[in-house]
């Protein structure tokens, strides 16, 4: 099938080609067309080329990776959000006002004889600090949009056979990691991902920590206190059936300045009279990852933890990578210094330059004046044929 150009998704004339499938016969054509000058797309090329041909923004392009990569139904919902063009209107917005407000200033300054008066200075603050205050609104609906594309690690650590791998399963409804009443199964951390209330969490599950002299099971225990340091948040497992061990106060020992959240785990058995572990946690849960008694309140819990009961409105979610997060703060403060140096007394063409400054990472922001090689290593995480 032939598609011509401007109506394709790269605006280029496109040529698709529909074959037998199976590997042989694929390998075979793609062998053919390399042969006769063809070569192989980098990868996003495709997104790469449909960017550079205007059909869409830069914001756009690379909210077809985070479609891609959507972990959860949320996910996916920012992702499109992000991909129909919601974030690049209100930097359109935001970069049409500093244009707007860089043109009145320029004015100003051209025209030194119509000195802008008190009142209209106060406006240009006024309007400085509305607009500092939207950029300011966009970051911070960034940040669940962080959570949205890394998911937050969620450690599981305990000393070995008090159920971490069994609350693995129970949280994942599924039989991920082996289970066994033999100390130092688990050898190695398994990572899943689960949603709760729509929220990726990371969930590692670790080794038993206790001295051991197995060299497997030591580099087990190694990769444990590794995750430990990445944790978002640990969940301390202990055994409410048996009394508190010197193992279980050291690894409290060692959590100190982690959040954490405590779990006396196997709830359906009778308690030991020794289970008080004192500690600085979050929360703490009486649970059963046998029978899954108390999971229900935990997952609450966690999402209490880090939304404080609020989760994220759905349609608030902005899925910002690193790169804008920083132009944003970078547009931000530059916004901040020229209110500073008004409110200072400072002359209007200092402000400009700040103004100006902001502008710019407006312009960066919609992929105007944007480097090839920058462009080069964004669309670098895209597979091939995206």
């Amino acid at each position: 099938a032939v598609m011509h150009a401007p109506r394709t998704y790269t605006r280029e004339d496109i040529v698709e080609i529909n074959c037998h499938s199976g590997i042989v016969p694929l390998r075979r054509l793609l062998n053919l067309l390399l042969q006769h000058g063809a070569r192989l797309a980098e990868p996003g090329e495709f997104t790469k080329r449909a960017f550079l041909n205007g059909r869409i923004d830069l914001n756009q392009a690379k909210a077809v990776l985070d479609v891609v990569k959507a972990k959860t139904e949320l996910g996916l919902e920012a992702a499109i959000n992000h991909l129909e063009g919601r974030f690049s209107s209100l930097i359109a917005s935001i970069r049409e006002e500093l244009s707007r407000l860089l043109a009145q200033i320029e004015v100003a300054i051209d025209f030194p004889d119509a000195d802008i008066e008190p009142q209209s200075q106060q406006e240009l603050l006024s309007d400085l600090v509305r607009l500092q205050g939207r950029i300011d609104g966009i970051i911070a609906r960034g940040k669940g949009g962080k959570i949205m594309k890394q998911g937050l690690a969620i450690v599981i650590l305990g000393r070995t056979n008090v159920g971490k791998s069994t609350l693995l399963n129970a949280l994942l409804q599924e039989e991920r990691a082996i289970v066994t009443p033999i100390p130092g199964t688990t050898r190695d951390a398994l990572e899943e991902t689960i949603a709760i209330e729509g929220i990726p969490f990371r969930l590692i599950d670790t080794a038993g920590l206790r001295r051991s002299d197995d060299l497997i099971e030591k580099a087990g225990i190694e990769r444990a206190k590794q995750a430990k340091e990445i944790a978002d948040l640990v969940l301390f497992v202990i055994d409410r059936s048996l009394p508190i061990t010197d193992d279980d106060r050291r690894l409290a020992a060692d959590l100190a300045g982690k959040r954490v959240i405590l779990l006396y785990n196997k709830s359906d058995l009778p308690a030991a009279t020794d289970i008080e572990l004192t500690g600085k946690w979050e929360k703490v849960y009486e649970i059963s990852a046998q029978t899954k008694i108390g999971l229900k309140e935990l997952k609450e819990g966690i999402i209490d933890l880090f939304f404080s009961g609020a989760m994220p409105e759905r349609s608030g979610i902005l899925l910002l990578d690193a790169w804008e997060r920083d132009l944003l703060h970078r547009a931000s403060q530059a916004i901040g210094c020229a209110i500073e140096g008004l409110q200072a007394g400072s002359s209007v063409d200092m402000a400009a330059e700040e103004i100006r400054a902001a502008y710019v990472a407006s312009m960066q922001l919609q992929g105007v004046d944007v480097t090839e090689e920058l462009l080069d290593r964004i669309f670098a995480d895209f597979c091939i044929g995206k």
